[in-house]
């Protein structure tokens, strides 16, 4: 019996040391999630010179709403750049993709307003006609 007692006792003794490391383990996660939210939020506080206006769903509207009531935000205006920051930041992938297709685009614009112009300074030479020689 005694060295059942034994067993228990350097079980709970392994416990605890592995629930205070989990503990740590968990208080320093957190910590490093809430400076990583800390430098985004101060990234997006300096930046923020544009003016956007936004309709969300109640459900969005909630979230902001959480940001600043948890103090992670001062204001909704700031909880929206922030998530906006980091839905970039999460998709940047995406966007990099997004932007060589828009410059793509750009210039295959470029390049049909060239071809028009060369189009209508062609036709506009042979609508005149020949010139007649200067006396």
């Amino acid at each position: 019996m005694e060295e059942i007692e034994t067993v228990v006792d350097e079980v709970n003794k392994g416990v605890r040391i592995i629930v205070a490391r989990g503990s740590e383990a968990a208080e320093s996660v957190g910590g490093s999630i809430r400076e990583t939210i800390k430098d985004t939020l101060e990234g997006v506080r300096s930046s923020r010179d544009n003016v956007v206006m936004v309709r969300t769903n109640k459900e969005s509207l909630d979230r902001l709403d959480e940001l600043v009531e948890g103090g992670i935000a001062n204001s909704r205006s700031e909880a929206a750049a922030f998530l906006i920051a980091e839905g970039i930041k999460a998709r940047r992938g995406l966007f990099d993709k997004i932007s060589e297709k828009i410059e793509e685009i750009r210039k295959t614009k470029e390049e049909l307003r060239l071809l028009i112009e060369e189009e209508d300074s062609g036709q506009s030479a042979h609508a005149e006609g020949p010139k007649a020689p200067a006396p």
